[in-house]
Protein backbone atom coordinates (compact mmCIF):
# COMPACT_ATOMS: atom_id res chain seq x y z
CA UNK A 1 0.00 0.00 0.00
CA UNK A 2 1.03 3.58 -0.85
CA UNK A 3 0.30 6.79 1.94
CA UNK A 4 -1.51 9.16 1.07
CA UNK A 5 -0.39 11.84 3.78
CA UNK A 6 -1.91 15.75 3.68
CA UNK A 7 -0.41 18.81 5.65
CA UNK A 8 -1.65 17.85 8.92
CA UNK A 9 0.09 14.63 9.30
CA UNK A 10 3.22 16.47 8.46
CA UNK A 11 2.81 18.61 10.62
CA UNK A 12 2.12 16.10 13.14
CA UNK A 13 5.06 14.18 12.27
CA UNK A 14 7.88 17.31 12.30
CA UNK A 15 10.09 18.71 14.99
CA UNK A 16 12.61 20.95 14.04
CA UNK A 17 15.51 19.63 16.44
CA UNK A 18 14.86 16.40 14.41
CA UNK A 19 14.46 18.04 10.66
CA UNK A 20 17.65 19.57 11.14
CA UNK A 21 19.84 16.46 11.98
CA UNK A 22 18.03 14.23 9.25
CA UNK A 23 19.09 17.26 6.87
CA UNK A 24 22.97 17.39 7.95
CA UNK A 25 23.09 13.59 7.73
CA UNK A 26 21.60 13.96 3.68
CA UNK A 27 23.93 16.86 3.13
CA UNK A 28 26.88 15.21 4.63
CA UNK A 29 26.15 11.99 2.41
CA UNK A 30 26.17 14.01 -0.41
CA UNK A 31 29.31 15.68 0.17
CA UNK A 32 30.68 11.36 0.61
CA UNK A 33 28.89 10.47 -2.27
CA UNK A 34 26.08 8.48 -1.05
CA UNK A 35 23.30 11.09 -1.54
CA UNK A 36 22.40 12.69 -4.69
CA UNK A 37 19.88 15.36 -6.52
CA UNK A 38 19.13 17.07 -9.93
CA UNK A 39 18.59 21.03 -9.76
CA UNK A 40 15.47 22.66 -9.67
CA UNK A 41 14.09 22.72 -13.17
CA UNK A 42 11.29 25.17 -14.19
CA UNK A 43 8.69 25.30 -17.42
CA UNK A 44 7.34 28.71 -17.87
CA UNK A 45 4.52 28.99 -20.37
CA UNK A 46 2.68 32.14 -20.97
CA UNK A 47 -0.45 30.77 -20.75
CA UNK A 48 -2.05 31.50 -17.80
CA UNK A 49 -5.55 32.91 -18.14
CA UNK A 50 -5.87 34.23 -14.39
CA UNK A 51 -2.75 35.29 -13.61
CA UNK A 52 0.89 36.51 -15.32
CA UNK A 53 2.55 32.89 -15.92
CA UNK A 54 2.12 29.45 -15.51
CA UNK A 55 5.20 27.16 -13.73
CA UNK A 56 5.81 23.82 -13.46
CA UNK A 57 8.81 23.39 -11.11
CA UNK A 58 10.20 20.10 -9.50
CA UNK A 59 13.08 18.88 -7.33
CA UNK A 60 14.57 15.13 -7.41
CA UNK A 61 16.92 14.11 -4.93
CA UNK A 62 17.50 10.38 -3.38
CA UNK A 63 19.43 9.38 -0.36
CA UNK A 64 21.65 5.74 0.36
CA UNK A 65 20.54 5.67 3.92
CA UNK A 66 17.81 5.55 3.89
CA UNK A 67 17.40 4.44 0.94
CA UNK A 68 14.87 6.88 -0.43
CA UNK A 69 14.39 8.98 -3.51
CA UNK A 70 11.84 12.15 -3.79
CA UNK A 71 10.35 13.75 -6.69
CA UNK A 72 8.62 17.14 -6.06
CA UNK A 73 6.73 18.84 -8.67
CA UNK A 74 4.33 22.30 -8.22
CA UNK A 75 1.74 23.57 -10.70
CA UNK A 76 1.52 27.36 -10.26
CA UNK A 77 0.14 30.44 -11.68
CA UNK A 78 2.06 33.19 -11.27
CA UNK A 79 1.33 36.70 -10.24
CA UNK A 80 3.42 39.71 -9.70
CA UNK A 81 3.34 43.09 -8.07
CA UNK A 82 4.96 46.15 -6.90
CA UNK A 83 4.53 46.03 -2.78
CA UNK A 84 6.13 48.36 -0.35
CA UNK A 85 9.06 49.45 -3.27
CA UNK A 86 9.74 45.76 -3.97
CA UNK A 87 8.64 43.21 -6.94
CA UNK A 88 7.30 40.19 -4.87
CA UNK A 89 5.92 37.18 -6.64
CA UNK A 90 2.89 35.57 -5.91
CA UNK A 91 1.43 32.03 -6.81
CA UNK A 92 -1.40 29.62 -6.81
CA UNK A 93 -3.14 26.67 -8.32
CA UNK A 94 -6.53 27.37 -10.20
CA UNK A 95 -7.99 30.28 -8.05
CA UNK A 96 -5.98 32.53 -4.95
CA UNK A 97 -5.49 30.97 -1.92
CA UNK A 98 -5.34 26.85 -3.14
CA UNK A 99 -1.99 25.72 -4.43
CA UNK A 100 -0.02 22.46 -5.44
CA UNK A 101 2.20 20.59 -4.52
CA UNK A 102 2.93 16.92 -4.44
CA UNK A 103 6.20 14.40 -3.33
CA UNK A 104 6.22 10.74 -4.91
CA UNK A 105 8.52 9.09 -2.03
CA UNK A 106 10.28 5.79 -3.35
CA UNK A 107 11.78 3.14 -1.56
CA UNK A 108 15.14 2.78 -3.80
CA UNK A 109 15.56 -0.96 -2.45
CA UNK A 110 12.45 -2.19 -4.03
CA UNK A 111 11.12 0.43 -6.44
CA UNK A 112 7.67 0.40 -4.19
CA UNK A 113 5.97 3.55 -4.11
CA UNK A 114 5.95 4.36 -0.79
CA UNK A 115 3.81 7.90 -0.51
CA UNK A 116 2.31 10.93 -2.29
CA UNK A 117 2.47 13.75 0.03
CA UNK A 118 1.01 17.35 -0.41
CA UNK A 119 4.29 19.62 0.06
CA UNK A 120 3.23 22.62 1.79
CA UNK A 121 4.22 21.96 5.14
CA UNK A 122 7.13 19.94 4.14
CA UNK A 123 8.22 22.90 1.47
CA UNK A 124 9.37 25.70 4.37
CA UNK A 125 10.58 22.88 6.86
CA UNK A 126 12.90 21.73 4.56
CA UNK A 127 14.54 25.03 4.06
CA UNK A 128 14.21 25.91 7.38
CA UNK A 129 15.64 23.18 8.61
CA UNK A 130 18.95 23.48 5.98
CA UNK A 131 19.15 27.26 7.51
CA UNK A 132 19.57 25.21 10.62
CA UNK A 133 22.31 23.38 9.44
CA UNK A 134 23.88 26.33 8.29
CA UNK A 135 23.52 27.97 12.24
CA UNK A 136 24.51 25.29 13.58
CA UNK A 137 28.16 25.04 11.81
CA UNK A 138 28.48 29.33 10.83
CA UNK A 139 26.90 31.55 13.25
CA UNK A 140 28.60 32.28 16.53
CA UNK A 141 27.93 29.87 19.16
CA UNK A 142 27.23 32.90 21.57
CA UNK A 143 23.86 34.12 19.37
CA UNK A 144 21.03 35.34 21.47
CA UNK A 145 19.79 37.51 18.83
CA UNK A 146 17.73 36.94 15.49
CA UNK A 147 16.32 40.05 13.15
CA UNK A 148 14.08 38.15 10.65
CA UNK A 149 12.75 39.83 7.19
CA UNK A 150 9.28 38.81 6.18
CA UNK A 151 6.47 36.92 8.05
CA UNK A 152 5.61 34.15 6.28
CA UNK A 153 5.90 30.18 6.34
CA UNK A 154 9.46 30.70 5.72
CA UNK A 155 10.23 33.22 8.63
CA UNK A 156 8.25 30.82 10.92
CA UNK A 157 10.88 27.72 10.30
CA UNK A 158 13.72 30.02 10.41
CA UNK A 159 13.28 32.01 13.46
CA UNK A 160 12.62 27.68 15.08
CA UNK A 161 15.84 26.89 13.38
CA UNK A 162 17.74 29.67 15.19
CA UNK A 163 16.11 28.84 18.63
CA UNK A 164 16.66 25.23 18.15
CA UNK A 165 20.48 25.87 17.03
CA UNK A 166 21.51 29.11 19.19
CA UNK A 167 20.68 30.48 22.91
CA UNK A 168 18.19 33.37 21.44
CA UNK A 169 16.79 35.65 23.93
CA UNK A 170 14.93 37.90 21.76
CA UNK A 171 13.54 38.53 17.99
CA UNK A 172 12.70 41.19 15.91
CA UNK A 173 10.61 41.22 13.05
CA UNK A 174 9.46 43.38 10.08
CA UNK A 175 7.23 43.24 6.77
CA UNK A 176 5.93 46.02 5.08
CA UNK A 177 2.35 45.21 6.65
CA UNK A 178 2.12 46.32 9.66
CA UNK A 179 -0.60 44.17 10.76
CA UNK A 180 1.41 41.22 9.28
CA UNK A 181 4.62 41.53 11.39
CA UNK A 182 2.58 42.27 14.23
CA UNK A 183 0.54 39.06 13.96
CA UNK A 184 3.66 37.13 13.29
CA UNK A 185 5.24 38.87 16.64
CA UNK A 186 2.38 37.73 18.47
CA UNK A 187 2.04 33.80 17.03
CA UNK A 188 5.91 33.22 17.23
CA UNK A 189 6.29 34.57 20.56
CA UNK A 190 3.77 31.74 21.87
CA UNK A 191 5.46 29.42 19.21
CA UNK A 192 9.39 30.34 21.24
CA UNK A 193 8.50 30.98 24.21
CA UNK A 194 10.16 34.85 24.02
CA UNK A 195 9.90 37.98 23.21
CA UNK A 196 9.26 38.82 19.72
CA UNK A 197 9.03 42.13 18.45
CA UNK A 198 7.86 43.99 15.37
CA UNK A 199 9.81 46.52 13.83
CA UNK A 200 9.26 49.42 12.45
CA UNK A 201 11.77 48.99 9.98
CA UNK A 202 13.92 46.68 7.71
CA UNK A 203 16.83 48.23 9.53
CA UNK A 204 15.95 48.01 12.91
CA UNK A 205 14.79 44.31 12.52
CA UNK A 206 18.33 43.48 11.39
CA UNK A 207 20.95 45.82 12.81
CA UNK A 208 22.41 44.87 15.93
CA UNK A 209 21.12 41.00 15.19
CA UNK A 210 23.38 38.15 15.59
CA UNK A 211 21.80 36.41 13.24
CA UNK A 212 19.62 37.96 10.11
CA UNK A 213 17.21 35.85 8.15
CA UNK A 214 15.70 37.56 4.96
CA UNK A 215 12.87 35.29 4.07
CA UNK A 216 10.42 37.17 1.63
CA UNK A 217 8.90 37.02 -1.97
CA UNK A 218 10.86 39.76 -3.57
CA UNK A 219 12.27 39.68 -6.67
CA UNK A 220 15.04 42.51 -5.82
CA UNK A 221 17.02 42.92 -3.41
CA UNK A 222 15.80 44.19 0.12
CA UNK A 223 18.77 43.54 2.35
CA UNK A 224 21.54 46.39 2.74
CA UNK A 225 25.41 45.35 3.09
CA UNK A 226 25.34 48.45 5.86
CA UNK A 227 23.50 45.84 8.13
CA UNK A 228 26.05 43.65 8.20
CA UNK A 229 28.63 43.50 11.61
CA UNK A 230 31.18 41.57 12.63
CA UNK A 231 30.53 38.54 13.25
CA UNK A 232 26.95 38.42 12.04
CA UNK A 233 25.68 35.22 10.19
CA UNK A 234 23.25 36.21 7.32
CA UNK A 235 20.93 33.10 5.49
CA UNK A 236 18.28 34.01 2.94
CA UNK A 237 15.75 32.05 1.14
CA UNK A 238 15.69 33.96 -2.09
CA UNK A 239 18.92 34.48 -4.06
CA UNK A 240 17.96 37.86 -5.33
CA UNK A 241 17.22 39.22 -1.94
CA UNK A 242 20.81 40.62 -1.62
CA UNK A 243 22.50 43.01 -3.42
CA UNK A 244 25.97 42.29 -4.76
CA UNK A 245 27.68 44.42 -2.21
CA UNK A 246 26.22 41.83 0.42
CA UNK A 247 28.13 39.06 -1.09
CA UNK A 248 31.41 41.16 -0.88
CA UNK A 249 31.03 42.38 2.50
CA UNK A 250 30.99 38.61 4.02
CA UNK A 251 34.24 37.21 4.96
CA UNK A 252 32.90 33.50 4.05
CA UNK A 253 30.02 32.87 2.00
CA UNK A 254 28.51 29.48 2.01
CA UNK A 255 26.03 28.06 -0.70
CA UNK A 256 24.23 25.07 0.00
CA UNK A 257 24.83 24.21 -3.67
CA UNK A 258 26.46 25.44 -6.83
CA UNK A 259 24.15 23.70 -9.34
CA UNK A 260 22.06 26.06 -10.56
CA UNK A 261 18.57 25.96 -11.56
CA UNK A 262 17.50 25.03 -15.21
CA UNK A 263 14.60 27.26 -16.87
CA UNK A 264 12.72 26.19 -19.89
CA UNK A 265 10.26 28.31 -21.63
CA UNK A 266 7.66 28.50 -23.77
CA UNK A 267 6.93 32.05 -25.89
CA UNK A 268 7.98 34.80 -28.08
CA UNK A 269 10.48 37.11 -26.78
CA UNK A 270 7.88 39.67 -25.73
CA UNK A 271 6.56 37.21 -23.51
CA UNK A 272 9.14 36.26 -22.07
CA UNK A 273 10.08 39.81 -21.43
CA UNK A 274 6.72 39.89 -19.19
CA UNK A 275 8.57 38.26 -16.56
CA UNK A 276 9.87 41.10 -14.02
CA UNK A 277 13.43 39.14 -13.43
CA UNK A 278 16.27 41.46 -13.54
CA UNK A 279 18.72 40.39 -15.52
CA UNK A 280 21.59 41.97 -12.83
CA UNK A 281 19.86 39.21 -10.29
CA UNK A 282 17.97 36.00 -11.51
CA UNK A 283 20.82 34.07 -9.27
CA UNK A 284 19.08 30.75 -8.92
CA UNK A 285 19.79 30.09 -12.90
CA UNK A 286 23.52 31.17 -12.42
CA UNK A 287 25.58 28.80 -11.33
CA UNK A 288 28.13 29.74 -8.17
CA UNK A 289 32.02 28.77 -7.08
CA UNK A 290 31.60 29.44 -3.02
CA UNK A 291 32.02 26.70 -0.31
CA UNK A 292 28.97 24.05 -0.05
CA UNK A 293 27.29 23.69 3.31
CA UNK A 294 27.65 19.87 2.57
CA UNK A 295 31.41 19.99 2.41
CA UNK A 296 31.35 22.64 5.65
CA UNK A 297 29.01 19.69 6.96
CA UNK A 298 31.70 17.10 6.06
CA UNK A 299 34.40 18.56 7.33
CA UNK A 300 35.77 19.11 3.89
CA UNK A 301 35.74 23.13 3.93
CA UNK A 302 36.31 25.01 6.79
CA UNK A 303 32.93 26.61 8.61
CA UNK A 304 33.47 29.31 10.60
CA UNK A 305 36.78 29.98 11.94
CA UNK A 306 36.51 33.29 14.37
CA UNK A 307 33.54 35.13 16.08
CA UNK A 308 34.47 38.81 14.06
CA UNK A 309 34.04 36.81 10.75
CA UNK A 310 30.75 37.79 8.58
CA UNK A 311 28.81 34.59 7.37
CA UNK A 312 26.09 34.51 4.63
CA UNK A 313 24.51 31.28 3.98
CA UNK A 314 23.86 31.68 0.50
CA UNK A 315 20.40 29.40 0.77
CA UNK A 316 19.57 27.08 -2.68
CA UNK A 317 16.82 24.07 -2.89
CA UNK A 318 17.67 20.91 -3.92
CA UNK A 319 15.25 17.55 -3.85
CA UNK A 320 17.37 15.88 -1.50
CA UNK A 321 15.62 18.06 1.10
CA UNK A 322 12.32 16.49 0.61
CA UNK A 323 13.96 12.61 0.59
CA UNK A 324 15.33 13.95 4.34
CA UNK A 325 12.02 15.48 6.01
CA UNK A 326 10.05 13.59 3.38
CA UNK A 327 11.13 10.21 5.35
CA UNK A 328 10.73 10.94 8.92
CA UNK A 329 7.08 11.97 7.92
CA UNK A 330 6.26 8.72 6.07
CA UNK A 331 7.82 6.52 9.05
CA UNK A 332 5.88 8.75 11.80
CA UNK A 333 2.50 8.21 9.66
CA UNK A 334 3.66 4.57 9.29
CA UNK A 335 4.13 4.19 12.88
CA UNK A 336 0.94 5.64 14.08
CA UNK A 337 -1.38 4.31 11.12
CA UNK A 338 -2.28 7.71 9.50
CA UNK A 339 -2.63 8.85 5.84
CA UNK A 340 -5.03 7.10 3.91
CA UNK A 341 -3.88 3.83 1.69
CA UNK A 342 -4.34 3.73 -1.71
CA UNK A 343 -3.30 0.20 -3.92
CA UNK A 344 -0.38 -0.48 -5.31
CA UNK A 345 -1.88 -2.02 -8.22
CA UNK A 346 -3.10 1.39 -8.76
CA UNK A 347 0.35 2.82 -9.80
CA UNK A 348 1.64 -0.70 -11.34
CA UNK A 349 1.15 -2.20 -14.86
CA UNK A 350 1.93 -5.20 -16.57
CA UNK A 351 2.82 -3.52 -20.21
CA UNK A 352 6.80 -3.34 -19.94
CA UNK A 353 7.10 0.55 -20.60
Amino acid sequence: MALLIDNTIAEQALTMPEAIDAMESAWKQYAEGNATFQPRTDVWAPTATVGDYFRWGSLLGALRDPPILAFRFKLDILVWQNYAGAVTEDWFNVKPGKYCGLILLVDMRTGELLSIMNDGYLQSYRVGATAGVGMRHLARSDSTSLGVLGSGAMARTYAMAACAERPIQRVKVFSPTRENREAYARQMSDVLKLPVAPAASAAEAMVGADICVTCTDSRVPIFSAEWLAPGVHLVNVRPDETDDETFHKADLVVSTTNLSFTEYLIGTEEERNRRPMDPAYRRRYKPTNFPTLPDVVAGKTPGRTSAHQITFHHNLSAGLQFAAVGYLVYRYAKENKLGRELPLEWFQQDIRN
